[in-house]
């Protein structure tokens, strides 16, 4: 374990792993009750200082829910087609045995698959939820064996904010900053309530066209059929091929970003013509496009708004013993992700202040008593919570 000096940072404890050329890290932001959950990132970008902000970010998450369990975040810096994968995870397994015998529960993020999760707990010979079986002997072995484990969890959530925010989301035209699985979440659950996605981009290119795109037929089809979903294959006379960031320039009422951390700086943020920002990644926006979009009066609901339904989900029924049935279960998380949208955007109109501001005094600050990583008398907040009085 490793002292933390970073102010920011001090509660954290981290656990480190260092073996040849591969580097990762397990960052417990807090415990609550003696637990804590938080995704494994795969990725060979993921540094330290992103897992730390990961994991206090899952702690945020898990404020406007009650906080059941407290935020934790894993990652290691390495391609997760590693040929040798899953003997470095038996190695980090060992490492961590402590830690995920005991205080931390571990699941999906960027770059991670059942198999590799199945693979880290095998070589410790413990199920997943090991730890939550310990009381509650009938919770099953895995996350995705939870009652109200669902498809497209963080789409929804996303969805969900947007939908309050806004008051509803019929005829509204969406654009969809990444392809991956929230991405495809947040446009079968946006088109499910009357949505129009007119634009999408990957990593490499952006799709627009104003009537809509066929987006929910294409991934239905991909999945269907297990192939790989491609934009590419939206391509049509109709349909307008741009630079990935020109995407933001074009009409629309509500931007989602559903890609990686940090991908729209200032210069992206300059581009953004929606009055609307959801993040549905975890911290999609650099702090400088943070700014640029409070100068600009356009709203951000903030990934520890929007982008928190998967997690309640796992954390509510961690902290219960998976003893939660599905619909009572759901009804409060949304109950908890539209309360949270609807006084924090009342309160930033109220004091001038953020969307995101406003979450860490009304939600963050009360619940884990500790002050906010951000500087929460920074940002302004447009006046668009008029309609939801």
């Amino acid at each position: 374990m490793t002292s933390v000096v970073d102010s920011a940072f001090e509660y954290q404890e981290v656990f480190e792993f260092h073996a040849a050329d591969i580097n990762a890290w397990l960052v417990i932001d807090r415990l609550k009750d003696g637990l804590s959950f938080g995704g494994f990132r795969f990725d060979p970008s993921v540094t330290l200082s992103q897992v730390q902000n990961l994991a206090k970010t899952m702690s945020y998450k898990l404020a406007s829910h009650g906080l059941p369990v407290g935020g934790a975040k894993a990652g290691i810096a390495c391609d997760p087609s590693h040929p040798n994968i899953h003997n470095i995870l038996a190695q980090i397994a060992h490492s961590w045995e402590e830690q995920l015998s005991h205080t931390v529960i571990l699941g999906k993020d960027m770059g991670a698959t059942n198999d590799l999760l199945d693979s880290l707990y095998r070589a410790i010979d413990m199920p997943q939820m090991g730890i939550v079986q310990k009381s509650y002997p009938n919770c099953p072995n895995k996350i995705r064996e939870l009652t109200g484990y669902r498809s497209d969890m963080t789409g929804l959530g996303a969805v969900i904010a947007a939908e309050t925010a806004t008051s509803s989301m019929k005829g509204k035209s969406i654009v969809i900053q990444g392809a991956g699985v929230v991405a495809q979440g947040i446009a079968i659950h946006a088109s499910a309530r009357g949505a129009r996605v007119v634009g999408i981009s990957d990593i490499n290119t952006g799709m627009y066209c104003p009537s809509g795109l066929n987006l929910v037929e294409l991934i239905n089809g991909t999945r269907a059929n297990k192939t790989v979903f491609d934009i590419g294959a939206l391509k049509s006379v109709d349909v307008d091929e741009l630079g990935r960031d020109q995407i933001y320039s074009k009409p629309a009422d509500i931007v989602f970003l559903a890609a990686g951390s940090d991908t729209v700086d200032e210069l992206a943020a300059e581009k953004i013509a929606a009055p609307l920002v959801v993040e549905a990644s975890n911290f999609g926006l650099t702090k400088a496009a943070n700014d640029i979009l409070f100068i600009r009066g356009i709203d951000v609901i903030p990934d520890s708004i929007s982008s928190s339904s998967s997690a309640a989900m796992t954390c509510l029924q961690i902290a219960n013993g998976n003893n939660l049935e599905f619909n009572p279960l759901w009804n409060k998380i949304e109950a908890s992700i539209r309360d949270a949208v609807i006084v924090c955007m009342k309160f930033g109109l109220k004091e001038n202040c953020s969307i995101r501001s406003a979450y860490e005094e009304l939600f963050v600050k009360p619940i884990l008593g500790i002050p906010p990583f951000m500087d929460s008398h920074h940002y302004r907040a447009s006046s668009s919570v008029s309609d939801i009085e």
